[in-house]
């Protein structure tokens, strides 16, 4: 007996019986997410893009709104005792400016006044290296000294002139510093201080160049002054040179060593300008022995009255 066609009648409404309820029972489901506000707000991985009205509403009355959702961030509540900004003075900036002080500008000066005269130097050294070996034997010889006169007289004592022109820096600069070490600057600004120092020291050197000039046209003394006047120069020149070194060793060595080497620095000047005076007294005997008066007179008037009217100045000041 066949059962075949009686199964295939009765399975096939069942089916289609299963396939409508199953379909009505999911969208049943759908309508009923769809249509509830609650779900919609339970759900995590709603990212709100930005707070609705009625959260604006309650952050500027200070209360902080709840919607369920733990990736909202909320805004952080304003601190009401803090709600009035503090503004700092006027004179509280912060400026675009740097701030220059006194002590700056002094490092400035100093360092640019030594590498100009370290160059200075060095040129001078390489296009008169010859004249300057000349003018240190005549710092120790007397022949050499009034032969560096002779070459002078003949038109060739634009080198030296230019070296004496670099003690006159040197020099100085090294009273500059003393006044900056011992706390009596010049003047407020460094650069003007340094310029009066140098200028100082070039109006005390052609002061004195001047007066022997006169003493040269009055007395009959003339070969004698003009041998000094190159005894200073050649003098003169070989202190400025030992003066670049010094005066670097002073302005950048150790505060606990400043004070040996400023001792050093007077011992040595000192001894220079003593054997200048000893030389300059040797090669006048004969007028000191036959013109005491006027010998005693010329001392005093241009070697120790300067110097005398100079530390005056200094302590007055």
């Amino acid at each position: 007996m066949d059962y075949s066609g009686q199964y295939a009648t009765f399975v096939q409404p069942v089916k289609r019986i299963a396939s409508i309820s199953l379909f009505c029972m999911l969208t049943g489901v759908l309508l009923v997410f769809a249509v509830s506000p609650a779900a919609a707000q339970a759900n995590p991985f709603d990212l709100t893009p930005r707070l609705s009205a009625k959260a604006k509403a309650d952050t500027l009355l200070g209360t902080t709104p709840v919607t369920g959702n733990p990736f909202d961030i909320m805004p952080a509540q304003p601190n009401e005792t803090s709600s009035e900004r503090i503004l700092p003075p006027p004179d509280a900036g912060f400026s675009s400016k740097p701030v220059v002080t006194i002590d700056s500008r002094y490092n400035r000066v100093v360092f640019i006044t030594m590498v100009a005269g370290l160059l200075l130097l060095t040129i001078l050294i390489t296009l008169f290296r010859a004249q300057l070996g000349r003018a240190y034997r005549a710092f120790l010889n007397d022949n050499l000294l009034n032969q560096l006169q002779r070459e002078r007289e003949g038109g060739g004592g634009l080198p030296y002139y230019l070296f004496y022109g670099l003690y006159m820096v040197s020099a100085g600069f090294f009273v500059f510093l003393l006044t900056e070490y011992f706390k009596v600057p010049v003047t407020d600004s460094p650069l003007r201080s340094l310029l009066f120092c140098m200028f100082g020291v070039a109006l005390f050197w052609l002061g004195k160049h001047l007066l022997l000039t006169f003493i040269r046209l009055v007395f009959p003394v003339e070969k004698e002054v003009r041998i000094y006047n190159m005894t200073l120069v050649v003098f003169n020149l070989i202190l400025g040179v030992f003066l670049i070194i010094g005066n670097g060793l002073f302005a950048y060595g150790p505060q606990t060593m400043k004070m040996p080497l400023l001792y050093l620095l007077l011992t040595v000047i000192a001894g220079v300008y003593l054997f200048m005076f000893l030389r300059s007294l040797f090669s006048v005997g004969r007028f000191v022995s036959f013109h005491k008066f006027h010998f005693l007179l010329y001392i005093c008037t241009v070697e120790i009255a300067p110097i005398l009217i100079l530390v005056k100045l200094l302590i007055e000041t």
